[in-house]
């Protein structure tokens, strides 16, 4: 497995964009994930990639909620990229606890994903 990007939870997509700009990230278009209630833009510098998540809707619950409430705007997750996520994820389930059973995710055009 390789480090595909950091996550951040951002309260304001907008703020969060002109921030990382000004720290030189290229932001892809933002995307709208209805099933989760969250916006989502990836940005790249240098290598380094970025997801910026943030609620849709912020009167419905969203996967960032705990942390934006708690923390606020903060790194949260690391996404890795692999090759055979199925048998990945049986591997780390030894050590790690799975949040999300594997699933498609809108931000990576249908690929799998698991928290």
């Amino acid at each position: 497995m390789k480090i595909d990007h950091v996550g951040y939870a951002v309260k304001r997509m907008d703020r969060a964009l002109r921030s990382f700009g000004e720290l030189g990230f290229n932001f892809e278009p933002v995307i709208e994930d209805t099933d989760r209630n969250i916006r989502i833009a990836f940005g790249k510098k240098d290598g380094y990639q970025v997801e910026l998540i943030c609620p849709l809707d912020k009167e419905k619950e969203s996967p960032v909620d705990v942390y934006l409430g708690g923390v606020g705007s903060t790194p949260y997750h690391i996404c890795y990229q692999s090759e055979d996520l199925d048998a990945e994820v049986e591997r780390l389930k030894q050590g790690f606890r799975v949040v999300l059973e594997p699933r498609p995710a809108v931000a990576l055009v249908g690929k799998g994903l698991c928290f």
